[in-house]
């Protein structure tokens, strides 16, 4: 089995897949490499491709009406996404960015409706694919709506050390700008470095040129003070 393979076999969609299948998802799939923050797709952009991250992390947003990037999900390395504009022939409905170095497969409409209906019950899957989708976006939402910016900042650094942080031993490290979380997040620059500054004080994180270190462990939880 080539790594290719592999790929689409580890992806739970295909998982089912034969090895002729395997070797038909590889070699009607292109490859793209991006680079961080490259854009795959745009709003408003029509959408005839399904993408497997294959590693680094791909983040969804949206502008807001007065300018600022909402981001309501985030892809890891395993994840089929762009799906949306695939099935209903409709343009892309969020914006699609490289958050570090990222590997993708590109399917075509045609090759994931020819893989679909050779097992109609493949469809259930593509359906819970879906709704894990709608259930991260509606998390995204209720925290947005009832978590603080500290809480929100703090559980978003815990789900960005899994996908792309750099491990030395019980420290993480992020290799992204203050700007990124606040985009990420919705909020400011200001005042995420206000929430990043009071923990570097308290020694709960390092802050140096564009790099975030700290333990998992040591990042407040809740919305008390801190």
């Amino acid at each position: 089995m080539s790594q290719v393979e592999r790929f689409w076999a580890g992806c739970p969609l295909f998982a089912d897949a034969d090895a002729a299948e395997l070797a038909d998802l590889t070699r009607q799939s292109a490859p793209i490499h991006l680079q961080a923050r490259q854009s795959l797709f745009l709003r408003g952009e029509p959408g005839d491709h399904v993408y497997l991250l294959v590693s680094g992390a791909v983040r969804i947003t949206v502008l807001s009406e007065d300018g600022r990037e909402v981001m309501f999900a985030l892809i890891e390395a395993g994840q089929v996404f762009g799906e949306i504009s695939v099935l209903d022939e409709g343009p892309r409905t969020a914006n699609a960015t490289a958050m570090g170095k990222s590997e993708l497969l590109a399917l075509s409409r045609a090759a994931l409706y020819a893989y679909l209906d050779r097992k109609p019950e493949r469809y259930r899957r593509l359906i819970a694919v879906l709704c894990q989708r709608i259930r991260s976006a509606d998390q995204l939402l209720e925290d947005l709506l009832f978590q603080s910016t500290r809480t929100r900042l703090a559980k978003h650094l815990r789900d960005l050390a899994g996908k792309i942080g750099e491990r030395d031993g019980p420290s993480i490290t992020l290799r992204m700008s203050q700007q990124d979380l606040a985009d990420n997040l919705g909020v400011s620059r200001e005042l995420v470095n206000k929430i990043l500054s009071r923990w570097e004080s308290a020694g709960t994180v390092s802050l140096w040129r564009g790099k975030i270190t700290f333990l998992l462990d040591a990042l407040p939880e809740g919305d008390g003070e801190g």
